[in-house]
């Protein structure tokens, strides 16, 4: 039950891009046509949950009881990289040339998304406090992986029918796409506490 407790409290309660704010960049960027960002969330989210798990290993495996913690950040940025490539690469192999190279130079942006660092760190995090076990921080990447795909997808939804309105000339843009991120996370952050304590 902890399991899914930490993965409904992952993906809406503490929702890493819309209540944490952490990972909005590449969440506005990779916004575009809701196909484009079916399949890009995808990957990002798979990547988010895959980075919090190896990365929580490699960390309470490897890092911590050699002492050498504080080299945490710089190697789960490398294991991030080698994932999202990875992943591009595998979902870029029956694309056309052009296609594959634009979803090679995404997979690029997608490394750099903090949102890959930000779960693994908090796991990190919890596991030196010693607050959680194998099962909380597997939920917890798992449910921020979900978080950051249906981040992606509902962004990339209300910003197709925003884009559709009659939005005035100086809204138009970033702007009024960083107000849409104001309101959706104003949106999770009030029904923050609902989902986890459903499975308490």
């Amino acid at each position: 039950m902890s399991l899914i407790n930490a993965i409904f409290t992952a993906a809406f309660d503490n929702n890493l891009v819309f209540t944490q704010v952490i990972g909005l960049v590449s969440v506005i960027i990779l916004a575009g046509r809701p196909f484009d960002a079916v399949r890009f969330g995808c990957l990002l989210g798979l990547a988010t949950a895959a980075s919090g798990i190896l990365g929580s290993a490699l960390y309470a495996g490897f890092l911590a009881p050699w002492g050498t913690a504080y080299f945490a950040p710089a190697v789960i940025a490398v294991l991030n990289a080698a994932i999202v490539y990875a992943a591009s690469a595998v979902m870029s192999c029956g694309l056309a040339g052009a296609d594959r190279l634009a979803a090679l130079r995404r997979g690029g942006m997608l490394s750099a998304s903090a949102a890959l660092l930000g779960v693994t760190l908090s796991n990190t995090v919890a596991f030196d406090a010693g607050t959680a076990t194998a099962e909380t921080l597997m939920g917890t990447a798992i449910g921020s992986g979900a978080g950051v795909f249906l981040a992606v997808v509902l962004f990339a939804l209300v910003r197709q029918r925003v884009d559709d309105a009659l939005v005035p000339k100086a809204l138009r843009g970033l702007p009024i796409s960083l107000v849409t991120a104001s309101l959706m996370a104003l949106a999770f952050s009030g029904v923050a506490g609902i989902a986890g304590g459903m499975f308490a």
